[in-house]
């Protein structure tokens, strides 16, 4: 008996490790895949946006510096209809421009929690982690059903049968 005892706490051990080591490159791949997202919307705009940019006191301008002292610039305004993205393709402009500009100027690009992570994104990312939470989990219950036969089995006939 003390070998099955053995045997269960040593293959609970491995199913654990094998689960956090599934939720964690879960996470890696869903990080990976927003940051792919993120990159094609963000390149995009670069090569073919199109400026719908009006100025209000909520536009920001995210000043992207592309090459030394040339800046990209995406407009972020929330208050308009359809896209809150602008900008406009290949257009550089200098450090002074961005400066010159009247909306409110940062010198980063936009974070993907407010550029192209959208609600969709958050229920597929929570779909996946459940998926592969619920796999785990049934296969915690087989091995619970697995070594409870055996135990089962070892008590009434005094063997013990692997599969």
């Amino acid at each position: 008996m003390e070998f099955i005892k053995r045997m269960r706490k040593r293959e609970f051990t491995e199913m654990t490790l094998k689960t956090l080591i599934a939720v964690f490159m879960s996470f890696v791949a869903i990080i990976l895949m927003e940051g792919m997202i993120y990159g094609i919307e963000l390149n995009a705009l670069y090569t073919n946006g199109s400026a719908s940019y009006s100025s209000s006191e909520t536009t920001t301008a995210y000043c992207i510096e592309v090459e030394e002292d040339r800046y990209f610039v995406v407009y972020h305004n929330p208050n308009t209809d359809g896209s809150e993205w602008s900008a406009t393709a290949y257009t550089l402009i200098s450090r002074e421009d961005c400066e010159n500009l009247s909306a409110t100027v940062v010198y980063h690009a936009p974070n993907a929690f407010i550029f192209s992570i959208t609600p969709v994104h958050y229920v597929v990312m929570a779909v996946f982690l459940l998926a592969v939470g619920g796999y785990f989990t049934y296969r915690f219950i087989k091995l619970k059903k697995e070594y409870t036969n055996i135990i089962d089995k070892y008590e009434k006939e005094g063997i013990i049968e692997l599969e």
